[in-house]
Formats: C-alpha cells, structure tokens, sequence
C-alpha cells in the first residue's frame, strides 16, 4: 500500500480528476466537468494515468452535450499520444467509431453555447463595473478568461482571431482591476471590441429560432439590473413567465420544459430581490443562474420551424405545442417511455386546431384570453400561419396513422422534422 500510494498522482491532480468525474456523472454538469478537465490537462508534469483520463473525460462531456467535433479531436489525439494505455486507448476507439459517421465541421452548437454564456458574462461584469464591485468583476473576469481559453483549442481562422482578440482585452481588463487607481475601467471595458464580439447575439440565431426571443428577454433584464431599473426588471420577468408557462402547464418532461422553467424560476427570483431594493444580491443570483443554465443545458437552443409566420402574442402557445410533439417523438424512440405518443399526437392537432380558429375568426372582445388574436384583424384563410398549421396538423395524423399500422421507423421518420 505504501508502494501504491507513493507511486501515485500528487493528491491535488486525483482530486480534480474525481470533482470533474462527479461533475460530469452525477450532476450532468458537462460544462463545469469540462473546465475542471482543461484547467487540469493544462498544469505542467501531469501523471499520464491522470492525464490519459482527463482526456477520455473531456471528450465524453463534449459527446453528451452533442459537440461531436471537439469530441472527435480529443479521442483522436488520445489515440496518438498514447496509443497503449488501456482501457482508454480501447474506449477512445469505440467512441471513434460511433462519433466519425456522425461528426459534421457544420456542427457549431458547442461555439454557439460558449458565446451565449460569455454574452451573459459580459452583462454580469456590466453590473459589478458600474457599481464599483471589484471582487465580483474580477471573479467574472477569470471566468471569462478561462471559457475563451477552452474555446481557442477547438478554433481556428476568424474564430481563433475573435477569441484571441477577446482574451487579450479580458486579460488588460484583469490587470487594470489589480491596480489601486480603478479610474475609467468601465468606460474602456464599455467601448472594449471584446465585450462587442461576447453580445453580438445576431449570427447566433436562426429567424424561426424561440431561443432568441427568451435570450432577448435575459439581456433586456441583465442590463435593467445595470441600471436598477425594478420596473423593467419585473417586466422582463413578465416576458419569461410568458414563454414558459403554456410549456410548464402542459406538465411534460423534456429539455424544451426544463429549459424554460429554470428560465422562470431565475427571473423571478431576480425580480423579487429587485423590487425591494437589494439590486447587489439579484445580481449574484442572475450570475448563478447564467452558470446553471450553460451548465445544465449546454448547447441546448429552441428551433421552431415557422415561429415567424405567427403572430407574437400566440407564439409561446405554439412552443408548448411542438413540445409535446417533440415528446411524442421521444417516446416513439424510448423503449422504456412513459407517454403514449398517439395521446400526445391527438392532443396537439386539437391544439392547433383551435388556434387555427381563433386566428381566422373574430373573437368577442369580452371573451379574450392572453392567448387571445387582435378581434379586429384576423388572419386570412391562405396565410402562411394558417397553411403551416394545417400542414402540422395533417403530418400529425399521417403519424397517428403510422403508429396505428404498427410502423415505428416510418413514424419515427415522419416526426424527425419537428424535434426541438
């Protein structure tokens, strides 16, 4: 035992290792797994035993959040490096085997993930530079520094340059917070490219994707905590709990679900600190839920096809409906699923049924719900919302119909197009 224990890692490296493991197997916090594994493979003198498995960690976290092509690299690289050292060397090859057909360089969910969290980061700093909270925006400085580390390993071209451009300014901006004389941080941090590039949200959404309009929602009320604006703070929170209650009513397990409910849940925790006053804690609160949200849902973004055909007011209904298409879909391909998917189906043409009557008729003034179309202009029958809506409604019942004949592949196939 004295033998074994000496010829070990140092106990610091081992414990890192098994925080980043429990990390990745317990909680399913694949991001946080991963920076402990970067910041670990990045030390000097690292065991190749610790390393070796820093390296198959790292790359099943990239799996499990569906970022294949890091994913890919990093097995690849462990296989070169150090082509004998079992059971990694072996399990590196299979993973190789199931990843290679399916990695696409197209595939940027892992980049886009990284940038929305750094845009959060960069908000957050926004509010403990304006309020002279040093301690804070260095915590977030460095956790800045350290995302835009990670991601320059997976880069290259104008990428690479943008990231390096980046964690330069982030860098100066550090050091001008060591100095004693603080004096015009935030005015140079303000006009800074690298905070520009960390919001530049547009190149991130496609136009149909519902991600960007509660993302939208986030950063209206990140920068409303900046100014202590309680009003517009609680507004916000509004605007989310709009989004998310027609999908947390529908009572269904999915991402899409779980997503919009921590969404819910953080913004009204913000609000409420807010409004009395305590603007310092509900920015430490929206902090934490930035992390928990990267961390928790990685690459995860809400893409409905045909969102903005419809008119707003009615678009969060219609995310609570795909969502329990995307579900029907789930447990088609779940042998072991709770749901019925012809339940699920049934329900969700009903659904877009009757928004498809509420869009085309008048409704009484007296009678409108929130969910409710303006009475005075309703859609016209050859609309581009109402077409989409009978083609849903009529793929849904080519599925029903599937299903009845006993044919999950085609099913399966037919409902592809609409997962979240």
């Amino acid at each position: 035992m004295v033998c074994s224990l000496q010829a070990g890692p140092p106990l610091p490296l081992q414990l890192s290792l098994e925080e980043g493991a429990w990390r990745e197997e317990v909680l399913g916090h694949y991001n946080g797994a991963i920076r402990i594994h970067e910041q670990l493979l990045e030390q000097p003198d690292v065991p190749d035993r610790i390393r070796v498995e820093a390296m198959h960690r790292l790359g099943i976290c990239y799996t499990m959040k569906g970022n294949l092509i890091p994913a890919v690299n990093l097995f690849l690289k462990l296989l070169r490096e150090f082509p004998d050292t079992e059971p990694f060397s072996q399990k590196a090859s299979y993973n190789l085997l199931l990843l290679s057909p399916e990695s696409n360089p197209s595939d940027r969910s892992w980049f886009q993930d990284e940038r929305l969290f750094l845009g959060d980061l960069a908000l957050v700093l926004d509010g403990a530079l304006a309020h002279s909270e040093i301690h804070s925006a260095t915590e977030v400085a460095n956790e800045i520094m350290g995302a835009l580390r990670m991601m320059r390993r997976q880069l290259s071209g104008q990428d690479l340059q943008s990231v390096d451009r980046t964690l330069r300014a982030m860098e100066s901006l550090e050091a001008s917070l060591a100095s004693p004389r603080t004096a015009g941080i935030r005015a140079g941090w303000m006009q800074s490219p690298g905070r520009s590039w960390m919001l530049d949200r547009d190149s991130l959404f496609a136009p149909d994707d519902a991600n960007a309009a509660v993302v939208e929602c986030r950063d209206r009320l990140a920068r409303a905590l900046v100014a202590e604006d309680a009003a517009e703070i609680r507004r916000q929170a509004g605007r989310a709990a709009r989004w998310a209650d027609p999908v947390v009513r529908a009572g269904q397990e999915s991402l899409t679900a779980g997503y919009l409910k921590l969404v819910q849940e953080s913004t009204a925790a913000v609000a409420l600190r807010a409004s009395d006053g305590r603007f310092r804690e509900a920015r430490a609160v929206w902090l934490q839920s930035s992390r928990t949200l990267n961390r928790a849902f990685g690459a995860f973004t809400l893409h409905v096809t045909g969102l903005s055909d419809f008119p707003e007011e009615i678009r969060p209904e219609l995310v609570a409906v795909l969502t329990g298409v995307d579900e029907a879909l789930q447990s088609i391909e779940s042998t072991d699923a709770s749901s019925d998917p012809m339940v699920l189906l049934s329900a969700a043409i009903e659904q877009v049924r009757g928004i498809e009557a509420r869009l085309i008729q008048p409704s009484d003034p007296k009678s409108r719900g929130k969910h409710s179309v303006d009475p005075v202009n309703p859609v016209a029958l050859n609309s581009p919302s109402v077409q989409r809506l009978r083609r849903w409604a009529e793929d849904w019942a080519a599925v029903r119909t599937t299903l009845g004949a006993g044919d999950l592949l085609r099913a399966r196939q037919l409902l592809k197009p609409y997962e979240l």
